[in-house]
């Protein structure tokens, strides 16, 4: 049985949603830039500030495609969106969007003066360029982006580059995210970005295999990975396991550590990006009304969890489980031998277990019916395809 189609799980090419979804968390970006207290900011910047509230509304009409992607660069987006978690200052959240965003526009009608320091600049196409000691200031108008140094000025493309090219998306060679240090999860220290001493060549041809195989399982999904795949942010290489993140406020930035298994690194892939689609949902829908409010045992966590993080598992984790049907339906070399069939029982009853728990206890709100609703059709679809595998332990949480 074929999985069907579902809300941000398994989308329709004929009714794109993740486009609508990413334009609208980008307005939201630029409401909270147009509405922010310019008085917050130390005195030098206000006038610089103000000056780009005055810009942007003419910039969002007359170019507004170019305007919504600098404001949902993967350095300019999760500053902005940072504001509500009280770990960096919003000040100092705006501070630190404000010079990448104008990387990002590349021109403007008429210059706009932008004080520093300025330690650094990053533009979407992964060039960038740090200062030491940091820019005097910035300027973004017809010509382009300028930058005033101790030792006179130069044109932006004077940078080097910070990322490498991905199948989808690119490996990133440093990141700006305020928030990447932050750690929820109990077996993790944070997001420190790290190569583990390997060659980036490596994790590009690593994670290239990997996104082959979505490609070729999933076709429909994988189609959306250019809006939601943005940045690949290594974090370390650990021989007896995979760890992988992302954040609400950081849209399109997924966080791996490498591995040797592709199956394992394609799943990391589905599940982060998973994560990403329904972050950028919950900015404007509660999704489910008590999500925050209600906790409960996880079906893929050691610790309680509120039912928005059983959520994210089972969104996330359907996704894989219609990887595994397409990888078997193909006899892909992957889907080969016991271990794969272990794996692919123990995460259905692990969905199983957790859409049990949404049923039970969830309130969800119009768009969360709609989204539960199609998690269950692809649960049942790919349930129904898999063989039964006796003496597997299926209250155990599969490995990676």
């Amino acid at each position: 049985m074929t999985a069907p189609t579902a809300l941000l799980s398994l989308p329709d090419p004929a009714r794109p949603v993740l486009p609508g979804l990413l334009r609208k968390v980008r307005l939201l970006a630029a409401r909270r830039l147009l509405g922010f207290d310019a008085a917050a900011l130390p005195a030098a910047q206000r006038p610089g500030l103000r000056a780009l509230q005055a810009l942007l509304p003419t910039l969002l009409r007359s170019a507004p495609e170019r305007t919504l992607a600098a404001l949902g660069a993967p350095d300019v987006l999760p500053s902005l969106l940072a504001f509500d978690v009280g770990v960096v200052p919003p000040g100092s959240c705006i501070a630190a969007a404000v010079p990448h965003l104008l990387a990002a526009l590349g021109t403007a009608p008429e210059d706009l003066f932008w004080p520093g320091p300025v330690a650094r600049l990053q533009d979407p196409e992964g060039t960038g360029r740090g200062f030491d000691p940091p820019a005097r200031a910035l300027v973004l108008g017809p010509r382009g982006l300028r930058v005033e140094t101790e030792d006179g000025q130069f044109d932006w493309p004077e940078g080097e580059p910070t990322s490498l090219p991905l199948r989808a998306g690119r490996l990133s060679l440093w990141d700006s995210n305020p928030l990447a240090m932050l750690e929820e999860h109990p077996d993790k220290d944070g997001n420190a970005l790290d190569l583990a001493g390997r060659a980036a060549s490596e994790w590009t041809e690593a994670l290239d295999a990997a996104l082959d195989v979505i490609h070729g399982a999933l076709p429909a999904w994988a189609a959306e990975l250019p809006l939601i795949l943005r940045r690949v942010v290594p974090v370390g290489w650990f021989p007896e396991m995979h760890l992988s993140a992302s954040y609400r406020e950081a849209p399109g930035v997924v966080y791996l550590s490498l591995h040797p298994s592709t199956l394992t690194l394609a799943e990391a892939l589905v599940h982060e990006c998973q994560h990403g689609k329904l972050n950028l949902l919950s900015w404007l829908d509660p999704i489910l009304h008590n999500g925050r409010t209600t906790w409960t045992p996880s079906p893929v966590r050691p610790d309680l969890r509120p039912l928005m993080g059983v959520l994210l598992a089972v969104h996330a984790f359907v996704p894989v489980a219609a990887l595994h049907q397409a990888l078997a339906a193909a006899e892909h070399p992957l889907a080969e031998g016991p271990e794969y069939a272990r794996r692919r029982a123990q995460l259905l009853a692990s969905n199983a277990r957790g859409l049990a728990i949404l049923d039970e206890l969830a309130e969800p709100s119009a768009v969360g019916t709609r989204l539960l609703a199609g998690l269950k059709a692809v649960q049942e679809a790919c349930a129904q395809d898999a063989p039964a595998v006796p003496g597997v332990d299926l209250d155990r949480l599969p490995d990676g």
